[in-house]
């Protein structure tokens, strides 16, 4: 008699580290176990650090000697945002000036505001539009092209579902996520953090993703594994979308970019033997 189809989940471990420091901490985690039913394990979390302008540095300074600053951080990220925003502004009206196609009012940041949501609502509708397929095939290594688009598809109808704009594909962050997949059945574990120590953090910055260590960023990851019928992209997406932490990362506005990673086996001392798929996804976006 075939033992019953398996599945478990973890969410990436969650840290918000503050300018120009790096952390990473456990946020939450849940076990669900039921006799001859798919069992479930949870973890969940997201990776953070903000980008501080220069001018704003000398508040952390402050704030590590125990000093009182002049402004919070916040007003002083505020002030120096609209210090950009303003020089940007009088550089399109100089730019508009000179061209000679359009008046000294230059580009108005309203009107491009609208456009952009014009153009983000488009792409809802758009992705809304789109049925996915080849959301039920079993991943083998013929396939696995296929299975990253069905999951793919799945994750941006969710994020469409709730008015968010569709990830797009970053070949680094994929190749991240390939190797962890990879690696959890290989070395038969299945966890954020590597034997070895290695963080998800860590995993993407090998990648080359953080172009700096100046550069802010947020990075999230999603994992899973499923045996027979549950290893495949339908099941293990509506699984994700079932845990309000896996839930969390999918629908995370600030990510912009995706990486999917898919291996047909699961960590062997996991699956005792069953087929199925080990799954990572990982969410990101740089903060310049």
């Amino acid at each position: 008699m075939r033992r019953p189809a398996r599945l478990l989940l973890i969410l990436a471990v969650t840290a918000v580290t503050a300018a120009l420091s790096l952390g990473t901490a456990v946020v939450a985690q849940a076990n669900a176990r039921a006799a001859s039913a798919p069992r479930v394990h949870l973890n969940a979390g997201h990776h953070g650090r903000t980008h501080v302008h220069p001018r704003c540095r000398g508040v952390l300074r402050a704030l590590a000697r125990h000093r009182r600053p002049r402004h919070t951080l916040q007003e002083c990220m505020a002030r120096s945002q609209a210090r950009i925003r303003a020089r940007r502004e009088r550089m399109l009206v100089r730019r508009a000036d000179a061209s000679g196609h359009g008046p000294r009012a230059g580009i108005h940041p309203p009107a491009s505001t609208a456009k952009g949501r014009e153009n983000g609502e488009a792409m809802i509708a758009a992705v809304l539009a789109t049925p996915c397929t080849d959301t039920e095939v079993t991943p083998e290594p013929a396939n696995l092209p296929v299975v990253r688009e069905a999951v793919l598809c799945l994750i941006n109808q969710e994020r469409a579902t709730h008015g968010e704009q569709p990830l797009r594909t970053n070949s680094k962050l994929e190749a991240a996520a390939e190797s962890h997949a990879t690696e959890c059945v290989e070395l038969d574990y299945f966890a954020h953090v590597s034997p070895s120590g290695e963080t998800p953090v860590e995993r993407i910055q090998a990648t080359g993703y953080i172009p700096s260590p100046f550069d802010g960023y947020v990075l999230g990851e999603n994992l899973a594994w499923g045996t027979y019928e549950l290893g495949t992209p339908q099941a293990i997406v509506a699984a994700w979308i079932a845990s309000p932490p896996h839930l969390a990362n999918i629908l995370e506005a600030r990510y912009t970019e995706t990486g999917i990673g898919v291996t047909p086996a699961v960590p062997p001392s996991r699956g005792e033997g069953a087929p199925g798929a080990t799954y990572a996804q990982e969410f990101g976006d740089i903060i310049t």
